[in-house]
């Protein structure tokens, strides 16, 4: 049985360490989409940072490899800017989004299943996901969430940056943000990581216990 876990949301939510979590203690395979956003960004930013060649843009998604990306000077807030402006080109999106699902079919007997985190997942990359998740918190607590993970960044560059990509991932025409049918919905606003984290596995568990039902009867 391949086990699939779709888990969206915007920025500071909490969906990628919750992510992490659920590969460590359901063995499943892991990716965060956003990093294949922020390595086609970086890969921008070495060659002069120009977002409106889409031809080239194409290109430069071509060279992403989903199993050689590495977080490294990706966490950074230019990177993060670009990849939310990179992101709205339908080319690069419909290149990047086969080798999410390339890498999604590529289970191994090590493995238990796939979870996938990012912004639309549950939506366009793994619509037929085991269970789908979508992950929220105020806007206020992302913000202060965020600023600590980058504690040399101004709150209000922080804020700013926020704003600019909820508005950009929610209204682009190409896959925005939005959540996807037969989502659960946790809002982490008033829980610890932890607390978001065991919610999430619980759900993850009875996902995988209700498969186990259905092979069983079928």
């Amino acid at each position: 049985m391949s086990f699939s876990v779709a888990i969206d949301g915007p920025a500071g939510a909490g969906k990628g360490t919750i992510a992490r979590y659920i590969s460590e203690k359901f063995n499943l395979k892991h990716l965060d989409t956003g990093l294949l956003y922020r390595e086609a960004a970086r890969l921008v930013i070495e060659e002069g940072g120009n977002t409106l060649d889409v031809v080239r843009l194409e290109e430069i998604a071509q060279k992403v490899d989903t199993h050689h990306i590495t977080e490294e000077n990706l966490r950074t807030e230019e990177v993060a800017s670009v990849a939310s402006q990179i992101a709205v080109v339908p080319s690069l999106r419909r290149v990047l989004t086969q080798k999410m699902r390339d890498f999604s079919n590529d289970i191994t007997l090590a493995y238990q299943g796939v979870v996938l985190d990012g912004r639309d997942v549950g939506t366009v990359i793994l619509p037929q996901a085991d269970v789908k998740i979508y992950v929220t918190a105020d806007e206020q607590v992302r913000v202060l969430r965020r600023t600590k993970e980058l504690e040399s960044v101004a709150m209000q560059t922080v804020l700013e940056g926020i704003k600019a990509r909820d508005a950009r991932d929610g209204n682009r025409q190409t896959a925005p943000l939005q959540i996807a049918d037969g989502a659960i919905i946790l809002d982490t606003t008033f829980l610890s990581i932890e607390e978001a984290c065991e919610k999430v596995a619980k759900i993850v568990m009875q996902g995988m216990s209700d498969i186990l039902v259905k092979t069983k009867i079928s």
